[in-house]
């Protein structure tokens, strides 16, 4: 703290999904129901918000937007909660100064919800998250595509960072 140096967290899915906090326990003695908190609000809740600071992976938050949207209360009632990765972002906005802006396509078959795309190729609409968050001059997205490198297609990773940059440098001026 003394030096101004910040944690920033990099999560996939599996930070979105439900903490199991009741109920009755596993064979090993484990809960297996839910409050219905988030694993990654429960982190933000107990960490100091001057000192750990999230970079949201927009990609993996609409996976468990797919993957984690019903849960096992303690009653043993199953309840919804869609999860609403731009509601996050806007309850704790200073948290959230980076982003990694991956784009995927709907996909009904692969369990995740989603398909890794070059970013402005895919459905997850930016333009409407970012207007959710506010803060337009503070979040900073960057690109990334996990997809991009290929054994048999060795000019794919240049090629996917060109029609990416092109789609956020087009987004960023609709944004202005």
């Amino acid at each position: 703290r003394r030096e101004g140096i910040k944690l920033y967290t990099h999560n996939h899915d599996s930070a979105y999904g439900f903490l199991l906090d009741g109920g009755p326990l596993d064979d090993q003695g484990r809960p297996t129901r839910s409050s219905g908190i988030r694993k990654l609000e429960y982190f933000l809740k107990i960490t100091d918000p001057r000192l750990v600071w999230l970079e949201m992976d927009i990609f993996w938050a609409h996976v468990a937007q797919y993957k984690f949207h019903t849960y096992t209360a303690h009653d043993g009632s199953t309840r919804k909660s869609v999860f609403d990765p731009a509601g996050l972002v806007a309850r704790h906005n200073k948290r959230y100064p980076l982003f990694h802006a991956k784009d995927g396509v709907v996909s009904t078959t692969n369990g995740m919800g989603w398909d890794m795309v070059p970013f402005g190729t895919g459905d997850i609409d930016y333009t409407t998250f970012f207007s959710r968050v506010g803060q337009r001059n503070y979040h900073n997205p960057m690109v990334e595509d996990d997809n991009s490198p290929s054994a048999t297609d060795p000019a794919q990773s240049l090629r996917e960072a060109k029609i990416s940059y092109d789609n956020m440098a087009a987004l960023r001026k609709r944004r202005c």
